[in-house]
């Protein structure tokens, strides 16, 4: 389907901006709660129907960190964070064996983490009903999340194998957001296209380099 829309809008325009982590002196706590008093003003700024998510991308030492805080009073295991990455940056026009998408879910034990292959997500081992369940770590990656009633936060770790990139290409990443009031899902960077965020999670040419 991506695809096809993409033929129709005559093919994707490449983002010209990149996105820069900040270098902070201490690492994210492994609670994840937000602490924009040490880490500065968030890079991205996401609008919802309940507020102004904001985002975070941090490194420390060789280790990046991807922090989001989400404004949300209706708690639901449907809100979602979703980080897309392009490891090797080769941003193809659908998902691809080098592309990853986590699913992280305001109730952590329904998260889910895909990896791209035939121009398409697949859940791990092939089982669509895998959930992260008590486990908050995979291969290179480790996740906290913080709620406080009002809206919920999370950190996403990712060792430094994930940044390498490929023949000089630096990887991309693409973010969204979901909410179950209303029933909706935000994206960055923002796609005009009646598709709208399903685009851009389809489309990893669509997402914005790192530097």
């Amino acid at each position: 389907m991506a695809a096809s829309l993409l033929l129709l809008q005559g093919g994707p325009a490449a983002p010209s901006d990149t996105l820069r982590p900040r270098t902070v002196a201490a690492a994210p706590r492994a609670d994840g709660r937000i602490d924009s008093a040490a880490w500065g003003p968030p890079q991205l700024r996401m609008t919802t129907a309940q507020g102004e998510a904001r985002v975070w991308l941090l490194r420390s030492a060789d280790t990046m960190f991807v922090a989001v805080a989400v404004p949300d009073r209706t708690r639901s295991w449907s809100d979602a964070v979703a980080v897309c990455l392009d490891v090797t940056g080769g941003r193809a026009a659908a998902p691809a064996h080098h592309d990853f998408e986590w699913v992280l879910r305001r109730v952590p034990d329904s998260s889910v983490v895909y990896r791209g292959r035939a121009g398409r997500w697949e859940p791990p081992r092939g089982d669509p009903d895998w959930r992260l369940g008590a486990a908050r770590e995979g291969g290179g990656w480790e996740l906290s999340a913080a709620d406080d009633g009002d809206g919920w936060s999370l950190v996403l770790r990712l060792d430094p194998s994930w940044l390498e990139g490929d023949r000089g290409r630096r990887p991309a990443i693409g973010f969204l957001i979901h909410d179950d009031d209303p029933n909706r899902w935000y994206a960055w960077p923002v796609v005009a296209a009646p598709a709208g965020a399903t685009l851009l999670e389809r489309t990893p040419a669509l997402w914005v380099p790192l530097e």
